[in-house]
């Protein structure tokens, strides 16, 4: 999208590190750019690297994660909704019995994965009350916890049927305690990554995947500030819609 609208783009990665973002956002400040694009390490505390921008005039946007910052537009995939259909997933293919045990794996230090949570448990309270949500447990992005979090959900409910992972790591993660564990507990992720669609393709333990549109978010992301440069309004949040991969449809 940058070669077609003729943009030149910096790009950095911060690896997960707050205080190298901090540093990333500073250079770009000083290097006077147009705008930033920032995918948020950490939804929380991102605010002072915006403030900064906004101080400089440079419009803040982000993709994928939200900040706490007052940013020009939010790109991201529509992360409730994708909770939501992976709680449908979960009630009208993997339990349709209408009842039995789930848990959720999460990441509680980002919103997205909050998001995603949060759609999966509304929906099967409103929808399926029989379909109880018996343990959500934080994995902070790291898939060796998220594999130690599963262990100990295994321990605690015997009668566990699903694992929802708000992001394919960590539904990995749980897989490879479930396999350790030998037992016949389902899995659906989210995301869409390769090592996920894999594991579905194997037709085992995990099911479905709730997928992103990366390209999209981004190419929304940079036509959104191209319209802000342009001098006219943009949406605050503009969502991408998730879709539900599972064996049917690979």
């Amino acid at each position: 999208k940058a070669d077609e609208l003729g943009v030149k783009l910096i790009v950095q990665d911060a690896g997960r590190d707050s205080n190298k973002q901090f540093n990333q956002v500073q250079d770009f400040i000083t290097q006077k750019v147009d705008a930033i694009i920032l995918c948020p390490t950490n939804s929380a505390g991102s605010k002072t690297m915006v403030q900064l921008a906004n101080r400089a005039k440079i419009p803040v946007f982000t993709m994928d994660i939200a900040s706490d910052g007052d940013t020009v537009a939010h790109i991201a995939t529509d992360n409730y909704k994708g909770g939501e259909l992976a709680a449908e997933y979960v009630a009208t293919k993997m339990l349709p019995s209408g009842e039995g045990e789930v848990a959720v794996v999460t990441y509680s230090e980002v919103e997205s994965c909050v998001n995603r949570e949060q759609g999966f448990v509304d929906y099967l309270a409103k929808n399926y009350p029989r379909i109880k949500v018996v343990d959500i447990q934080n994995c902070s992005g790291d898939q060796a916890k998220a594999a130690d979090v599963t262990q100990n959900m295994l321990l605690k409910h015997p009668n566990l049927q699903v694992i929802f992972g708000v992001g394919d790591p960590y539904a990995m993660g749980a897989l490879s305690a479930i396999k350790a564990a030998n037992k016949d507990v389902k899995i659906i992720g989210f995301d869409g990554n390769p090592e996920g669609i894999n594991e579905i393709k194997k037709g085992q333990l995990w099911k479905a995947d709730v997928a992103q549109d990366p390209r999209a978010i981004g190419e929304n992301a940079l036509e959104a500030v191209m319209q802000k440069l342009a001098g006219k309004e943009v949406p605050k949040l503009i969502p991408i819609a998730p879709k539900l991969i599972d064996i049917n449809n690979l």
